[in-house]
């Protein structure tokens, strides 16, 4: 049996990848009734720390699948997972910023412990000739949350669940690793909340 974060969410939640969003709502009821901490039966076979992180991944795949917006935005990146599979991993791309400049890439955005700025993305974008419109038509995404997420605003974002799913459309987009780019993005955004406390 796959461990938990190898499993789709389709797969987390039992149902067909052409599920409707009621039978969706039914698999979902009936697997948290199943990890719910009232289960002895699953006490037993799983850790605390193991069934809290099942948990999660019900919630995440249940709140990600019922949404329109970003069930599509999944099942593009996981059509691309499918793919890489087969083929093996896509090479980086790295676009060149000019004579006597240093090449953007992925690498460059895990450059300071992992984090991945708005600004950097908008960067990659510009050099690869790809305007907001064509992701937002793509990813199925409001122009005005790409700008936010781009330029740092994070007074506009969504929920995390929500962000995170953008993020990987948004990534998908440039061919960057959609999960890399996602947790650098967000560890950034921990990063300048940690700043802003008081």
């Amino acid at each position: 049996m796959k461990r938990i974060g190898e499993q789709t969410y389709y797969e987390i939640l039992e149902v067909n990848p052409k599920a409707t969003t009621m039978e969706i709502r039914r698999a979902y009821d009936r697997i948290k009734k199943t990890f719910h901490r009232d289960s002895l039966a699953i006490y037993s076979l799983f850790g605390e720390e193991e069934i809290h992180e099942i948990q999660a991944a019900i919630e995440e795949s249940y709140q990600v699948l019922t949404d329109e917006t970003l069930r599509g935005t999944y099942d593009q990146s996981h059509q691309r997972i499918v793919l890489e599979k087969k083929e093996g991993p896509p090479k980086e791309k790295e676009i060149s910023k000019g004579v006597g400049e240093s090449p953007v890439s992925l690498f460059s955005i895990e450059g300071e412990g992992g984090v991945c700025r708005g600004r950097t993305l908008r960067q990659i974008r510009e050099k690869m000739g790809i305007d907001l419109s064509t992701i937002s038509m793509r990813t199925k995404v409001n122009p005005k949350l790409l700008e936010a997420i781009e330029g740092e605003e994070l007074e506009k974002f969504p929920a995390v669940v929500y962000l995170r799913g953008f993020l990987k459309g948004y990534a998908q987009c440039l061919d960057l690793d959609p999960q890399k780019v996602a947790d650098g993005y967000l560890r950034f955004l921990e990063e300048e909340k940690k700043k802003s406390a008081p």
